[in-house]
């Protein structure tokens, strides 16, 4: 009976035992990047093995959300990225000392680069910013 055999098949290769000992892997680092006194965007991450990203606020920033700008290498042409709606990828007003994590979509990112920005519009730190970024894999 052809969906018996499917059915043994399926069973027969679900019940195949694993090598072990599996040993799972994660990397992780904290870079800082910086947004320059007068700036908007920060020096490039990379981000190309990782796909989780934490950004921890300075004690002081100038009022703005956080979004992102992407591109597939450091010395391309970066990108603000969207959602599927139209809607900038981006922390709301995010508040000094806390710690927020980035969207889950930047985890297809290759290079990610920091953006000071209200409503899609750029806006310039009051002095220069450094936000310590912690990733994982």
């Amino acid at each position: 009976m052809p969906g018996g055999n499917a059915l043994s098949r399926a069973t027969a290769a679900s019940s195949t035992a694993a090598p072990w000992p599996f040993v799972l892997t994660r990397n992780s680092e904290t870079v800082n990047v910086t947004i320059a006194v007068g700036a908007h965007l920060s020096n490039a991450i990379d981000f190309r093995d990782l796909t989780m990203m934490i950004v921890r606020m300075p004690a002081t920033w100038t009022a703005a959300s956080i979004g992102f700008h992407i591109s597939a290498t450091e010395a391309g042409t970066f990108l603000p990225i969207y959602d599927e709606d139209g809607a900038i990828l981006e922390i709301i007003t995010p508040a000094v000392d806390t710690a927020y994590a980035a969207p889950p979509a930047l985890s297809g990112a290759h290079w990610v680069k920091l953006w000071s920005q209200t409503a899609g519009v750029d806006v310039a730190q009051a002095v220069q910013r450094v936000l310590p970024i912690d990733m994982k894999s």
